[in-house]
């Protein structure tokens, strides 16, 4: 469950303040000339690992690496919200490095798609994605109808245009309303796990799962859905996925206790879904 493409190489020079969203990020620039989205905070682990694991399956997802430390040159003595977690004299921790300005992976401003209209609506594939959104408890399905600030986006490629869902920062805590979702959590989400799917009364599949809208992601998604995915969630061992999570950021415990749910998530699934 190794990164792929160039890592970021430091020394890192500051571009500019991202202001986006909710958590402190910045635009740094590389010792290679690269440009990269920098995020500090809660969204971290989710953020490098999610990518990881998608990958790891056979679903496209963006490049992301943890960065356990550095120093960013030629900061500016004016920040806002970095100035929580970069150092005057630019030094910072624990990082999610996401490349910007990727030729072979470019970000199409603009270009989103929505979970109830896209060219794969009825397959395997589509509903294998949604799984995975609710086995990693992202709870912020936000598509196209929320524009700009979609979470769905077209990527351009050699290969073509690849559409993903690429903000995995709302993973891996508590899915629920907004009083009780959170993220990076390994403890919550370990007490959701137990609730994760079971086949109801009709034969369908029966997802715990809530988050913004969560019957999108949810509802209609088959017993042959599930069969298709599990071959690809079983290729993923808890000594793997806990490799991944340690270059994630995660601590030993945490990866532990993270790797354990995700495989008795998989176990509930295959259980759910046998004849």
């Amino acid at each position: 469950m190794e990164g792929c493409g160039a890592a970021p190489a430091p020394p890192f020079h500051f571009e500019k303040e991202d202001l986006s969203g909710t958590t402190p990020k910045l635009t740094v620039r590389d010792a290679k000339g690269r440009t990269w989205s920098v995020k500090f905070g809660a969204e971290v682990i989710p953020e490098c690992f999610a990518p990881r694991f998608l990958g790891a399956i056979g679903y496209f997802a963006e490049h992301t690496y943890f960065v356990a430390g550095g120093k960013v040159e030629e900061m500016p003595k004016l920040l806002h919200r970095a100035r929580r977690v970069v150092k005057p004299d630019g030094t910072f921790a624990r990082a999610r490095f996401e490349p910007r300005g990727d030729k072979d992976m470019e970000f199409q401003q603009g270009k989103v798609w929505a979970w109830q209209d896209n060219p794969f609506r009825g397959t395997h594939e589509l509903a294998g994605l949604k799984i995975v959104m609710m086995l990693l408890s992202n709870w912020d399905a936000k598509d196209a109808r929320f524009g700009d600030d979609s979470n769905n986006a077209i990527f351009r490629t050699p290969q073509g245009e690849v559409y993903s869902m690429y903000d995995w920062g709302a993973s891996m805590g508590r899915w629920g309303g907004a009083l009780r979702r959170d993220q990076s959590d390994c403890a919550a989400f370990a007490r959701d796990t137990p609730d994760f799917v079971r086949r109801g009364p009709d034969g369908s599949l029966v997802f715990a799962y809530e988050g913004k809208n969560s019957a999108d992601i949810k509802d209609g998604i088959t017993v042959a859905d599930a069969q298709w995915l599990l071959p690809y969630l079983q290729r993923a061992k808890q000594e793997q996925l806990e490799a991944g999570l340690r270059a994630s950021g995660a601590t030993a415990r945490q990866a532990a206790c993270w790797a354990a749910s995700i495989e008795t998530r998989i176990g509930e699934l295959a259980s759910a879904s046998s004849r």
